[in-house]
């Protein structure tokens, strides 16, 4: 194998034989037995891929997909049914948190299982314990039987000893979804010391965001296939796009393009939400964009520039105190933004009548956030903003990039004052 190579899989296929009671498998074995009592499925089909050394390297797809499969097939938990996987290092995989714990042993007694069952000796994880000990933070517990923690205790330290041995190759299985966010962080900047270190992360999640934030390649596996292999950001949009796809569906009268000259006209851009959102028959949301000043429609919003968020709605009734606003947020569902016209602008409800067609622009220049991919709601409520009930609310109805050609450091970038003052020693 190529010293620059980790991870080479090439063509591999897993098919795990299904059995409707546990005694088909027995009379399946029977000597002269020639009847099958088994059905065939197959989990993995031609997957090919190389992952060279230091890389993090992204596996994404939807449950079933044939993920964990594949990194029992690497791990070598289980064994392929065809192809060939050549691994080079010494791997740390976090499948399962805890995984190959003792529940009757201590924390500390357990960091010296999983590191002999990497193949150290004791005395070469003597040095590692202070480390685990500090990263997983648990107090007097490091000396309790595991069989007394929490879950939140429990997932900590397994992951601190995966992540602190020190491996060639480091696997990770949703496991940044345990602990508080101050551990997440804490995991988070450990995988950059670890990429810095030239160690090999493999990383599955659901979470395309922080595969986008962490993965240089990703690979998206479909029903056990393989559906696509590139560049990160490429493939999580190509995915997060097809989900999209599946989970919403169209309000075909809308046909095309903004007139905003006369709204009982507009012919409507096409308008999408997720399943999970609040509808009305009384109160229907057309349509809902962003145009530039030239008014022109667009998905991708510049850091710095202005903007207008236009949101029609169709009200059947009478609405007395009418709100109207929109929702900008991140895909893990922080709110970025949540701007509507009783809080800017108006100040106030506006009423609506009965049988009417309004149109409502909030135009604003973008304040300076993180770059990236972000998800708009928008909705219309009726009452004070203090006390209201939120008549129709599509969720998800597009998503949009922010592009910010600024330092990016953060969610928000603020532009302070400041001032320095130095005095030398000399002047004292």
């Amino acid at each position: 194998m190529n010293q620059e190579v980790s991870i080479v899989v090439n063509n591999v296929g897993k098919i795990y034989n299904l059995y409707e009671k546990a005694s088909d498998r027995l009379r399946e074995i029977i000597p002269f037995s020639r009847k099958t009592y088994h059905k065939e499925y197959s989990a993995l089909e031609g997957v090919s891929f190389e992952v060279k050394a230091g890389e993090t390297f992204g596996i994404i797809g939807s449950n079933g997909a044939g993920k964990s499969t594949l990194l029992k097939l690497i791990t070598g938990v289980a064994k392929p049914t065809g192809g060939s996987i050549q691994v080079l290092g010494k791997v740390s995989a976090l499948l399962e948190l805890g995984a190959g714990f003792n529940m009757d042993y201590t924390g500390i007694q357990n960091i010296y299982l999983n590191g002999t069952m990497m193949g150290y000796k004791r005395c070469e994880m003597e040095p590692k314990v202070k480390q685990v000990m500090a990263f997983a933070d648990i107090g007097d517990f490091i000396y309790q039987p595991v069989k007394t923690y929490s879950s939140g205790m429990f997932a900590r330290l397994a992951f601190a000893v995966a992540i602190n041995v020190e491996p060639d190759i480091l696997i990770v299985d949703e496991a940044l979804s345990v602990g508080d966010v101050f551990f997440q962080n804490k995991c988070y900047r450990k995988f950059e010391e670890l990429r810095e270190k030239g160690t090999t992360v493999i990383f599955v999640s659901h979470d395309i965001a922080s595969v986008k934030q962490m993965c240089t390649r990703v690979l998206w596996l479909d029903q056990g296939r393989q559906k696509m292999l590139g560049e990160s950001v490429e493939v999580c949009n190509a995915y997060s796009n097809s989900i999209k796809d599946k989970g919403f569906f169209v309000n075909k009268e809308a046909t095309a393009m903004y007139q905003r000259k006369d709204i009982r006209k507009i012919y409507y851009p096409p308008l999408s939400y997720s399943k999970e959102s609040l509808l009305n028959d009384s109160v229907i949301i057309k349509c809902a964009f962003f145009k530039d000043l030239q008014d022109s429609i667009v998905t991708e919003l510049e850091c710095g520039k202005t903007y207008t968020f236009v949101q029609v709605f169709e009200s059947h009734r009478r609405i007395e105190k009418c709100i109207s606003g929109f929702v900008m947020e991140t895909p893990k569902g922080l709110w970025v933004i949540n701007c509507n016209s009783s809080i800017y602008g108006k100040k106030t409800p506006f009423s609506v009548s009965a049988s009417s067609i309004t149109c409502v622009e909030f135009t604003f220049t973008l304040p300076h956030i993180l770059k990236g991919n972000y998800i708009v709601g928008t909705a219309v409520s009726e009452g004070e903003i203090e006390n209201f009930t939120v008549l129709t609310w599509l969720y998800q109805v597009m998503n949009i990039t922010i592009i910010n050609q600024w330092a990016n450091s953060a969610v928000i970038d603020i532009d302070p004052k400041i001032e320095i003052l130095t005095v030398n020693e000399s002047e004292k």
